[in-house]
């Protein structure tokens, strides 16, 4: 079967990592709300006090609903419970960052690809044309459909390395920065994989692992780790994995890790 070329679209101009904007998103969400009804709220809040309310309804709409809202109430709503339970900044930001590449994956490519391959060579910093390049290359290889005008590639190239600084990944002079997956969210990603229906064996092979470095390998070791904590029973006999899974839904493990 050949796979899928992956198509890349210029969706990340309307808003990098926004981290602080998304926790306070999360604060005010509730669960069954219309976007109508939040927008609102969040106007009436003024919570993103910098922002007009055209901003405003733009992050709502293009960035949380689209990262967050829309890839399943039931993953919003875990997410503010592990905001309400004072989860560290390190975490919430890691898994912004998966939620973020899930709905670009012009970033997605950049982070397990351009970034790793650099981390895993050992280099100190970005190229400072990394991310021009590598949307050329893309242009290339059809994963742009229509050739971006050269002020769309340079908007979307700053917005690619605005993210790298969000998360971490990369400081403003463009060093490298190492990114390690928490114990807190290889749980919480291989938990919510499960409840949206992903086979054991399909988990470990989940691309959202990339993003941190990992093969199917690393992450066998991981979740292995993680089962020592008693958090689910992992069983490995090479090219079988079984997990016996011990909580109902995440607002019980959430519970357990905190």
């Amino acid at each position: 079967m050949v796979e899928e070329l992956r198509k890349y679209n210029s969706d990340l101009l309307k808003g990098t990592g926004l981290i602080q904007e998304t926790l306070l998103l999360l604060d005010i969400y509730t669960p069954g709300i219309t976007k109508k009804e939040f927008i609102e709220e969040v106007i009436d809040s003024n919570v993103l006090v910098k922002n007009h309310n055209n901003r405003i309804k733009d992050i709502i709409e293009h960035v949380f609903y689209r990262r967050y809202v829309n890839y399943g109430e039931d993953s919003v709503v875990a997410l503010k419970y592990l905001r309400e339970k004072h989860v560290g900044l390190e975490v919430l930001s890691q898994l912004l960052l998966v939620y973020t590449c899930r709905k670009n994956l012009i970033l997605f490519d950049f982070v397990s690809t351009i970034y790793q391959n650099l981390i895993h060579k050992g280099a100190i910093e970005l190229p400072q044309n990394a991310a021009k390049e590598f949307i050329e290359e893309s242009i290339k290889n059809g994963n742009i459909e229509k050739a971006w005008a050269d002020s769309t590639k340079r908007k979307v190239a700053e917005h690619i390395n605005a993210c790298m600084i969000d998360f971490k990944l990369t400081d403003r002079q463009k060093k490298l920065l190492p990114l390690f997956l928490s114990d807190t969210v290889a749980n919480y990603l291989g938990h919510e994989l499960h409840f949206k229906g992903y086979s054991d064996e399909a988990i470990v092979k989940a691309e959202e692992w990339s993003l941190f470095g990992y093969d199917r390998y690393d992450t066998v070791r991981h979740l292995e780790r993680l089962a020592i904590q008693g958090h689910f029973i992992f069983q490995n006999s090479g090219d079988l994995i079984r997990i016996t899974w011990h909580y109902k839904n995440m607002k019980e493990l959430i519970d357990a890790i905190r």
